[in-house]
């Protein structure tokens, strides 16, 4: 049986959407869907009463990480997807899925995400090094800027399942078994960097992490997200500094150190926002 867990975090019109999405594509494997409810005020009882099978916790935000494994603690399936709410399921993929990884050892797949425009996405890269994140950063942004030759380019040499370093945890599926014996995501990312630092373990575990490009999944993006940019960005930036901290050494992590002090002190002198000073005080690690 696949575990389908969702976090919610005031997101219930992409939740409701998302869930409609696994019942109806799903056929090919038993499944079971657990929402943890990170925004209690929210009231999920709509949701219950359209469908009495689901499993809603009711919880109290201590981040995406600490979620996932609240609902993974509860599942009773062999597998589990961690999903988004503001996630899409396109096409039943799993009997594929599970032809295709029968008899391989592995860590973390993830799948072909595309956009609200249903146009492909980047959802995976390089682990975040300093050389790694440049790169991922390129790539990042000529996807944004809409470059056609760098996507044609991805698109088609991902066509097929291709080992990768890390998947995004918007839509992750893995061994409940496995998940297990690396203890989960680390509690410590709030949000933001648990997906790569997962799979960083698993790497060091002796497994690989997949693109499952049959699976196709779109991935909005949150309104709460674009709200609460300033206060996910500073999140962003403490969980990459302790992703840095845990894996890349001294020496990277007194360069990204150094880069983002200067950074968000030069932000604050020419702008006197506060957010920047708070950012410049976790960058050197006052504020953590």
């Amino acid at each position: 049986m696949i575990s389908f867990i969702i976090v919610n975090y005031n997101s219930l019109r992409d939740l409701e959407r998302c869930v409609q999405s696994i019942y109806d594509k799903i056929r090919s494997a038993p499944f079971e869907i657990i929402i943890v409810n990170n925004s209690p005020e929210e009231n999920l009882r709509g949701i219950k009463n359209i469908w009495k099978d689901i499993l809603i916790i009711e919880n109290t935000n201590k981040g995406y990480s600490a979620g996932c494994n609240l609902g993974a603690k509860y599942s009773n399936g062999e597998y589990l997807i961690f999903l988004n709410p503001d996630t899409i399921i396109l096409n039943d993929f799993f009997q594929e899925l599970f032809n295709y990884f029968k008899n391989k050892n592995y860590g973390a797949i993830g799948f072909k995400i595309y956009d609200e425009n249903n146009q492909f996405t980047i959802s995976f890269g390089r682990f975040p090094t300093l050389s790694g994140e440049f790169h991922n950063k390129k790539i990042k942004n000529a996807f944004r800027k809409g470059n056609q030759k760098v996507i044609n380019s991805i698109e088609s040499y991902y066509q097929n399942p291709t080992k990768v370093d890390w998947v995004t945890g918007a839509a992750l599926f893995i061994k409940k078994s496995t998940f297990e014996s690396i203890t989960g995501f680390d509690e410590r990312f709030f949000l933001y960097y648990e997906d790569a630092d997962l799979c960083k373990r698993i790497s060091k575990f002796g497994l690989d992490n997949y693109i499952f490009p049959y699976g196709k999944i779109i991935h909005l993006e949150a309104e709460n997200i674009r709200e609460n940019f300033s206060d996910i960005y500073i999140h962003a930036k403490k969980s990459q500094l302790l992703y840095y901290k845990l894996h890349n050494g001294k020496f990277q992590t007194f360069i990204l150190r150094f880069y983002l002090s200067f950074k968000f002190i030069l932000k604050y002198l020419l702008s006197f926002n506060k957010k920047n000073f708070k950012l410049f005080l976790i960058s050197i690690g006052i504020k953590e």
